[in-house]
């Protein structure tokens, strides 16, 4: 079972596993939503480019910190519905790079409707040198205990 309302602490960061980035990941994610574009899937053209190498796409890169999340079952059965998000991206995530996220609840409220509270999220996620690629806020709706 997730965590409810009145078990998120503000302040706590929570850490994941690390996921390491392979070429299958970024060919079946453009597949998926259709970018092409060749800095992530043509290596003669990221080659030029200053990063050197293709690159995640950045939305993949947020993909994977949520999935990363959703394995900790923080919302299994307790979450009612993402209500907001915003991303920034910092850094590129290669082929190769292992990425890592740490979700620190930042503030939380109840609602108005008996049995549910709002947690905002912020969620940052780092590669294996411990450097920040890309973070993001999330508030997300949520069964109080007494629901």
């Amino acid at each position: 079972m997730g965590l409810y309302f009145e078990e998120f602490v503000v302040g706590d960061t929570l850490h994941t596993r690390g996921r390491t980035i392979g070429e299958g990941d970024i060919t079946t994610y453009a597949g998926l939503i259709g970018d092409w574009t060749p800095i992530h899937v043509d290596e003669h053209f990221a080659s030029a480019t200053p990063f050197g190498t293709r690159i995640a796409h950045g939305t993949l890169t947020l993909s994977v910190a949520v999935g990363l999340m959703a394995q900790m079952n923080l919302f299994d059965g307790t979450v009612i519905g993402l209500i907001n998000m915003s991303w920034s991206f910092s850094k590129p995530v290669k082929i190769g790079d292992t990425v890592y996220a740490h979700i620190t609840p930042l503030e939380k409220r109840l609602t108005s409707k008996p049995g549910r509270g709002i947690v905002k999220l912020e969620i940052k996620t780092t590669n294996q040198g411990g450097v920040e690629v890309c973070k993001g806020i999330h508030d997300v709706m949520v069964l109080t205990r007494e629901s």
